[in-house]
């Protein structure tokens, strides 16, 4: 059985919601900055939750999230990102 992508983009969407409350000099401070959070979801499956801060260009930072449940998906795991300007507001 394949990847839950609904439950993947949850958990990548939690992930996400968690930067949004914080402000850019946080941001800045997280770039090149990975974290792996291993998470039991309500299927029972372990999930890797993988999150980076890059440096987009112009002042953007893109974090990114990768979600797997160490199967196939490894190779080509759910991913969700947000982009913030340096004035605090994210790219739609």
């Amino acid at each position: 059985m394949g990847l839950n992508r609904a439950l993947a983009a949850r958990l990548a969407e939690e992930r996400l919601a968690e930067w949004r409350g914080l402000d850019y000099a946080r941001w800045r401070l997280m770039l090149d900055d990975n974290e792996t959070r291993e998470v039991i979801a309500e299927d029972g499956k372990r999930y890797s939750v993988v999150s980076s801060g890059l440096d987009d260009g112009d002042g953007r930072i893109r974090m990114s999230v990768a979600v797997d449940d160490g199967g196939w998906s490894a190779f080509s795991p759910l991913t969700q990102a947000e982009i913030m300007r340096p004035d605090g507001s994210l790219l739609d």
